[in-house]
């Protein structure tokens, strides 16, 4: 007891020494950092030379303790090791090279070739569905995962690579060709009646859509002969639908905004030193008649620089629900041995100096949300109104929640109880299920805004 009493005295000792300490945050910047160094630098020397708990990797404490720093900052800010940042490229390219076939991992041993292409090399030269990849350049591929057989098969170059192909008790070995893979994040639809379901149609030729998923390094140039195909096809009204698109390259985004933005402001940035940069379109005449922009909660980043400059230019109307709100940018700063630092250094705000962070886009025509409801569901909640007023029940003083929960408990054959018990929850949520598969709302609603 007297030695742990001993050891906490002088923790408390040093904790007070150090902050009788002039105020960190007092200090020019570079003493703050030398400062703080040596502080860290004694830490590190203090476990090194007196944790019993095992052997101390000093490079995994600093690579944590960096991660901790800058994750205090904001939510966008963050820190990589050397590795973690090149998974991350990796998974950021467009375009690679892969056998034409798809595998199924979910027997947890070897691979199984699920989907192939009759008209594939690896068909072609006897590959099955059904095969096991019993191994990847003469590596055992028992029990690996996705990601671990991505990594093996991908090229950046057309290659053939060797791997041994087990059908019942016959083994193989075949020189598998990798063919060209790109990925777009750009889909466009000329015919909208695709889209047309019982509950809707979709049938006015003059219309288009666009389908930005995010925004990659081949954006803006597929986003182009997306519009040029419509402009042929005499397309001269536009669905650009960014829901679900949590953003991406902002170069990439602004060369979008200035195929379809009217001249003018697109964005303006703001860094922390003061600096002003404004990136202009120089659109003379917007290319449609009509637009409409369908956004949702997950509509952010990149994706809000285009929605708000497509709304503050008048190019189009913004249809959906409230955007996330991240209005800011992230740089990423390498340093030699250490990793990499992505951290916010820029604030943007739209062409009248509206600022997005923290606040999102608000819709000029909003399509609420329906959630599904639960027992206990407060009834004169936002979202239990929300969900009797998708059934088709009128709420108002009168039409009460409670008085049309019953109402639809007769409707179903349930007992009347006119709460949110088991039975009425269940066909609810059913119901409510039922017609969001069916009905895409806010594409509705995008289309009827379209033809006005």
């Amino acid at each position: 007891m007297k030695r742990i009493i001993f050891v906490c005295a002088v923790m408390f000792m040093t904790v007070t020494a150090v902050q009788a300490d002039d105020d960190l945050n007092e200090m020019p910047v570079q003493e703050q950092a030398d400062t703080a160094g040596a502080y860290f630098g004694e830490i590190i020397k203090y476990i090194q030379e007196n944790y019993v708990g095992g052997d101390v990797d000093t490079e995994k404490l600093v690579h944590a303790a960096i991660r901790a720093v800058v994750g205090e900052l904001d939510d966008y800010s963050d820190y990589l090791t050397p590795e973690e940042y090149d998974l991350v490229k990796e998974s950021e390219r467009t375009v690679w090279y892969a056998p034409e076939f798809n595998c199924d991992f979910s027997g947890g041993g070897y691979p199984v070739i699920s989907e192939i292409p009759n008209s594939s090399r690896a068909y072609q030269d006897g590959l099955r569905v059904g095969d096991e990849i019993r191994a990847i350049k003469n590596v055992s591929s028992y029990a690996i995962g996705e990601e671990e057989y991505f990594h093996s098969v991908t090229s950046d170059v057309a290659e053939a690579i060797s791997m041994k192909i087990a059908r019942g008790d016959t083994v193989k070995e075949y020189a598998v060709n990798l063919v060209r893979v790109e990925l777009h994040s750009v889909s466009s639809v000329n015919d909208m009646s695709v889209f047309n379901s019982k509950n809707q149609k979709f049938n006015d030729e003059t219309v288009g859509y666009i389908k930005i998923s995010t925004f990659t390094n081949n954006t803006a140039s597929d986003f182009s002969k997306a519009i040029n195909e419509f402009k042929e096809a005499g397309k001269t009204k536009l669905i650009l639908d960014l829901r679900g698109n949590t953003g991406g390259y902002v170069e990439e985004a602004i060369n979008v905004a200035k195929q379809i933005v009217p001249s003018g402001i697109i964005i303006t940035t703001r860094d922390k030193k003061g600096n002003i940069t404004t990136y202009n379109s120089d659109l003379k005449v917007k290319p449609y008649e009509k637009c409409v922009v369908l956004v949702d909660g997950m509509t952010a980043s990149a994706a809000e620089i285009v929605a708000s400059a497509m709304q503050d230019s008048g190019a189009a109307k913004i249809v959906g629900e409230q955007t996330f709100g991240k209005g800011v940018m992230q740089s990423v700063m390498s340093f030699d041995d250490v990793g990499v630092v992505k951290m916010t250094t820029m604030e943007y705000s739209s062409r009248y100096g509206k600022k997005i962070n923290g606040v999102g886009i608000t819709p000029d025509v909003t399509v609420d949300k329906i959630l599904f409801v639960s027992e206990g569901d407060d009834l004169n909640s936002e979202n239990v109104i929300a969900a009797i007023k998708f059934l088709g029940f009128r709420v108002d003083e009168v039409n009460t929640v409670a008085r049309n929960i019953g109402r639809y408990q007769a409707e179903m054959n349930l007992d009347v109880t006119y709460v949110l018990d088991g039975p009425t929850v269940a066909a609810m949520n059913y119901e409510i299920y039922t017609e969001l598969v069916e009905s895409d709302r806010i594409l509705a609603v995008g289309y009827i805004n379209l033809l006005g």
